[in-house]
């Protein structure tokens, strides 16, 4: 998958989290299902679904974020970086 379809994967996973108030934080798991059946019909591999739906919370939760420089923060986001 290159990085322009993924990113807009992302986003489109985004905004579906945000128009449904899905919880960002201890997410229930009939959601993240339900966000990995949309992101296969939009044509994200099967095995590439956990990854995109996760980084979708990710990207919410940077975005939301007020000045904070995630190379510094990441930890915070559970980014896997700091």
């Amino acid at each position: 998958m290159d990085d322009i379809f993924r990113n807009q994967c992302i986003e489109k996973i985004a905004l579906i989290i945000s128009e449904e108030n899905i919880p960002i934080d201890e997410t229930p798991s009939d959601k993240i299902e339900y966000l990995q059946k949309f992101a296969i019909s939009i044509g994200v591999d099967i095995s590439n679904t956990e990854e995109v739906v996760n980084e979708a919370f990710l990207y919410i939760a940077m975005k939301n974020a007020k000045d904070i420089d995630p190379l510094t923060k990441g930890d915070e986001f559970g980014a896997g970086f700091s």
